[in-house]
């Protein structure tokens, strides 16, 4: 028993968190200083005139003969105005030294003092270089932000898509017989349907939703559904309108609901068999998706299951309905931003409209530069070798096969968030690719031919189109 005693003293002592060193709080505290990208207007302006504010009452009690430190070392009294600046931009650390001015007009008497204006004109030059410094360092940090979201949201369709390889290889036979179709199935399906709901005019009451009746069919039958519906938020109100439902006595929405508010409030496909959305006092959603997010960042289109059957309610079936109403919500999403880009080229992969308007919004947001390769042969090209060259393109690219009107195969690769200068290499390197892939298959030696496009906005779109029809 000592022995089992003293093990797990050793083990509490291991797990135990060491307290952390008084430098690194310090550091933290320090950390709150730096420049700040999401602050509300009402909260710097406040900020800006409260640092130097308690900078000068700090003065007042210290030496109130000398508040701004005029005849001092050093003048202290300027980190109010300093900080301000360096964590909101120049505008607000110059409101700091309008605020001192007035403070020395009204403490000393203007009329025997002179002003102090090289103290003023020093105070007020450090405020607009520490300013920029702030405003430079907040543009990098939107730019970093963008490229994590946009990072995030790649990475989510790729374990989106190792799932369904998971469950295709480990479907058994009597899982299939008992299932109407597998995962595969049902997103060869969706994508179909989405897109030929382009196709269509659509209906007032989903006006932005592609096939939501044929989207709610399909959970049904994939996913075993009994009482569901899609819900669109009301402009200019709190309420939800029921925009589709499936089954005859589905109760209206309630926000209030545990479920639904951890949907609306995080974003994130939600179901009662998480931890601590399992209240048995309600149990009448088990199931909710935001199928699409406004400009405001607020869901405004919510997926709501009421009923479902307890053999349904598994961890396969439950992951599969997360991957359909994600690729949904994907799409949905996609199709807010994709309406110019359509106009110019109509004809165009869905695909490739999407990503190039995902691409231009990145662009118009934080000024990340994205490129479209367009690669042709002096001679036809034969799908066999461009798809071998296809695979060979970087990993973070998308790309498209495309026939032109006189019968030519090309290319089209789109490169997000890329400078010139790898450009440069990625047209090397691929030349060499695809002269290789020539050589190899006894095709006579060409000029091979790239062009490259900007993706900022529709404009471009067009300009790729044109030379597509030329090809």
């Amino acid at each position: 028993m000592s022995r089992i005693a003293h093990l797990r003293a050793r083990i509490t002592r291991n797990r135990e968190v060491p307290p952390r060193p008084r430098w690194r709080q310090l550091w933290r505290a320090l950390r709150f200083w730096r420049p700040n990208a999401q602050a509300d207007r009402l909260l710097a302006s406040l900020e800006s005139a409260g640092l130097p504010a308690l900078a000068l009452y700090l003065g007042l009690r210290i030496n109130p003969g000398d508040p701004l430190g005029l005849h001092g070392g050093f003048p202290w009294v300027w980190f109010g105005p300093w900080l301000a600046a360096v964590r909101y931009g120049a505008g607000y650390g110059l409101f700091g030294v309008a605020l001192y001015g007035g403070a020395w007009a009204w403490l000393f008497d203007s009329s025997q003092a002179a002003f102090p204006g090289e103290f003023f004109l020093g105070g007020a030059l450090v405020s607009l270089i520490l300013g920029e410094f702030g405003s430079a360092y907040k543009v990098q940090s939107v730019r970093h932000r963008e490229i994590q979201s946009d990072l995030t949201a790649r990475l989510e369709r790729t374990k989106r898509r190792l799932f369904i390889v998971k469950e295709s290889l480990a479907t058994l036979e009597q899982e299939l017989t008992d299932r109407p179709m597998t995962l595969r199935d049902a997103l060869l399906d969706l994508r179909r349907r989405l897109a030929q709901a382009q196709t269509k005019p659509q209906t007032p009451a989903g006006s932005a939703l592609p096939e939501p009746a044929a989207f709610l069919q399909l959970l049904s039958q994939s996913c075993r559904l009994i009482q569901a519906g899609i819900f669109l938020r009301k402009s200019g109100a709190e309420r939800w309108g029921l925009v589709v439902r499936l089954g005859q006595h589905l109760p209206e929405i309630d926000t209030t609901h545990p479920l639904i508010e951890h949907v609306l409030e995080t974003h994130e496909i939600a179901h009662i068999a998480q931890a601590g959305l399992s209240d048995p006092k309600y149990n009448e959603w088990v199931f909710a998706a935001p199928l699409r997010v406004d400009i405001f960042e607020e869901v405004d289109v919510l997926l709501a299951v009421h009923t479902m059957p307890f053999m349904a309610f598994d961890d396969i079936n439950l992951r599969r309905l997360q991957v359909l109403a994600s690729s949904y919500a994907d799409f949905t999403q996609l199709e807010l931003l994709v309406e110019d880009v359509r106009a110019v080229w109509p004809d165009s992969p869905i695909g490739l409209q999407q990503e190039w308007a995902h691409l231009g919004a990145l662009h118009r947001a934080s000024g990340l530069r994205s490129y479209c390769a367009l690669w042709m042969g002096e001679a036809r090209l034969s799908a066999e070798v461009l798809d071998e060259f296809a695979s060979m393109q970087p990993p973070e690219s998308s790309w498209w096969r495309l026939q032109t009107p006189k019968g030519h195969l090309v290319l089209v690769v789109l490169m997000p968030i890329i400078s010139g200068a790898s450009l440069t290499a990625y047209r090397r390197e691929m030349i060499e690719a695809l002269e290789a892939i020539l050589a190899r298959k006894d095709i006579p030696k060409q000029t091979l031919g790239v062009d490259f496009y900007p993706v900022r906005h529709a404009a471009d779109f067009a300009e790729l189109h044109k030379r597509v029809k030329r090809q």
